[in-house]
């Protein structure tokens, strides 16, 4: 039988699906067709083709989801072309493999089809009937952190089939690379939605006069509300790295791409979850507290709390998060991909 071609699914919502998707693809040994409806116009990937998906939501979407699915709108024509393309996909391309990052419909749509799927876990209490039938039917489940943080009320079914490859970020590790400014601290936001304002970030910078604070990534303005000196906001960079290696200390949400580039990059962390489904940035949160590798709080602190909070968190050792990540997670993942593609593709 001829190799197995790779397909990847990578979800809409914020950025972080699309750049582990592209971290994995570059150590994937073939071709490697990246599906999704937020990609970006082109990759400097040599072996990547990306296909455009056109949206799955339209005005007219009419949202009425049986029990046991997440996302099944009627009428949308978008959503219709999509399931056409990785249909015509999964023909032209047979023998392939989809990895799905995430959605358990494009998972269930393949296995469907009788294409093997490797479906990337996410974090949070996901035993929903949903979640339960599309880990079920896939070959193997990819989880982007290490077993240590696993939930402890995942079932031992999901355990057994997941190959857990520790973080997966762009950056890899990178220590060499740190100059770290006293007393400089970098909050970074991403493209999945934030509580964060410009009152709270003012209010925070107020009381933390001997400290700058530089924020990156979309904060909703109010132009009525004047900044401190130590207070500046960039809004969107097009690589964070050099704040995030120069920063004392980086607060942000739970994210899997924020965490697992703050894990690679060894930076001491102060961890503040958004609302996402099933719990999912808060638990990861709490884990990270519980690890000793960040300080977690619940919810945006109170003004006077930042002061202790920056001490605290300025006391963390980097060298913590060497048990997290080694920089080799996205080899891990391209090496887990392959294995089962050999295993369950004959």
């Amino acid at each position: 039988m001829a190799e197995t071609t790779v397909g990847y699914y990578a979800h809409h919502q914020g950025a972080g699906h699309v750049t582990r998707a592209l971290t994995i693809a570059a150590h994937l040994p073939g071709s490697v067709t990246l599906f999704g409806s937020s990609l970006p116009s082109e990759t400097k990937l040599a072996n990547v083709t990306l296909c455009h998906l056109p949206s799955d939501y339209d005005e007219h979407t009419l949202i009425d989801t049986p029990v046991g699915l997440h996302y099944a709108p009627l009428a949308v024509n978008g959503l219709r072309e999509r399931m056409g393309a990785m249909v015509d996909w999964f023909r032209s391309s047979w023998p392939c493999l989809l990895v799905v990052d995430v959605s358990v419909e494009v998972a269930l749509f393949a296995r469907l089809c009788g294409v093997p799927t490797v479906y990337v876990r996410q974090r949070g209490h996901r035993l929903d009937q949903a979640h339960t039938l599309a880990y079920a039917c896939a070959s193997r489940l990819l989880a982007p952190y290490p077993a240590q943080l696993e939930e402890a009320d995942t079932p031992l079914e999901w355990t057994f089939k997941t190959d857990y490859v520790g973080s997966i970020s762009r950056y890899g590790r990178s220590p060499s690379m740190r100059q770290t400014n006293h007393r400089h601290v970098t909050v970074i936001t991403g493209f999945g939605g934030t509580e964060l304002t410009v009152a709270r970030l003012v209010d925070a910078a107020r009381a933390c006069h001997d400290w700058q604070w530089t924020v990156l990534g979309p904060v909703a303005d109010d132009p009525s509300i004047p900044t401190p000196p130590n207070l500046q906001l960039l809004g969107m960079v097009n690589d964070p790295l050099p704040w995030l290696t120069s920063a004392h200390v980086v607060v942000g949400s739970a994210g899997d791409s924020l965490v697992s580039e703050i894990a690679d990059l060894r930076c001491r962390f102060i961890c503040v979850p958004e609302v996402r489904p099933f719990g999912e940035q808060q638990s990861v949160g709490e884990r990270l507290g519980g690890a000793g590798l960040a300080i977690h709080c619940a919810v945006w602190p109170a003004a006077e709390s930042w002061p202790s909070l920056l001490d605290r968190a300025a006391e963390l050792s980097p060298a913590n998060w060497t048990t997290f990540a080694d920089g080799t997670g996205g080899q891990r993942a391209a090496s887990a991909i392959m294995r089962t593609a050999q295993e369950v593709v004959r």
